[in-house]
């Protein structure tokens, strides 16, 4: 506002910031863009009032009127506000390679208001691939010896687009009380859930095996050796079908 009233050669009270710009309280002149004002001040600084610094900055702090200190134990509520994720998944598994495909993949998720739908739709695709490489990839495995085995991404595979799924994705807009524009966290979004939600749908898919799904990554090696386990002392039901291994959504299990 000083800065513009200068170049305007008026008094600071004489102007105001509206419709993206600072303008004249009363009668015609000159106007201002932000875009502008900070281009001037960034590289016209001759232009700027004596004793002001180059370029333009602004600093805006809200708190949570909810926020409570520290407990005796160390405890915070950190957040204050939370998004919420609901995920189903179907997959196959073949029955030789023991090779995982997402056959459909839809995630739904309230992040109160939505600022910018690019953004989110990236952080969602980003947490996603993080859980899918915690589930199916990522592990830091040791030799007897203490010795680490998977110090390098020649020893194993990060998830890029090549492994990565085509996702449904849908929101629900429930604004939050707590923040000024209503928005919730979701940053990290799918990468805490879709380990469960693809442990539980292999789960499913392996069912006629008799096998569950209780450790992670769920690597080929790892899952080959279940399946070879399981047939050696489990037959498949009558009325089986040979061919991929597939999971089905289930209202009895949510998260598939």
């Amino acid at each position: 506002m000083e800065y513009a009233a200068h170049l305007m050669d008026r008094p600071a009270d004489d102007v105001e910031f509206r419709d993206g710009g600072v303008h004249l309280k009363r009668g015609k002149g000159p106007s201002y863009s932000i875009k502008d004002l900070a281009g001037r001040a960034h590289w016209n600084t001759e232009s700027l009032p004596e004793g002001m610094e180059p370029a333009l900055q602004a600093t805006a702090v809200f708190g949570f009127t909810v926020a409570k200190a520290v407990d005796a134990e160390d405890r915070v509520n950190s957040s204050n506000t939370y998004g919420f994720i609901a995920e189903v998944m179907a997959v196959e598994v073949d029955p030789g390679t023991a090779a995982i495909r997402i056959v459909k993949y839809v995630t739904v998720h309230d992040a109160g208001t939505i600022i910018n739908p690019m953004i989110v739709e990236g952080q969602i695709y980003g947490g996603a691939l993080h859980g899918l490489g915690g589930a199916l990839y990522e592990e830091l495995a040791y030799d007897d010896d203490g010795q680490l085995l998977t110090g390098t991404f020649m020893d194993y595979l990060v998830p890029t687009a090549s492994e990565a799924p085509e996702i449904e994705i849908a929101h629900v807009v429930s604004p939050s009380p707590l923040t000024t524009l209503g928005s919730k966290g979701l940053g990290e979004s799918s990468s805490m859930t879709v380990p469960a939600v693809i442990a539980n749908a292999v789960s499913d898919a392996l069912k006629p095996l008799g096998i569950g799904i209780t450790e992670l990554p769920m690597t080929p090696s790892r899952l080959h050796e279940l399946m070879q386990r399981a047939r050696s002392g489990v037959t498949e039901p009558r009325g089986s079908r040979p061919g991929h291994l597939r999971s089905e959504p289930d209202s009895r299990h949510p998260l598939q």
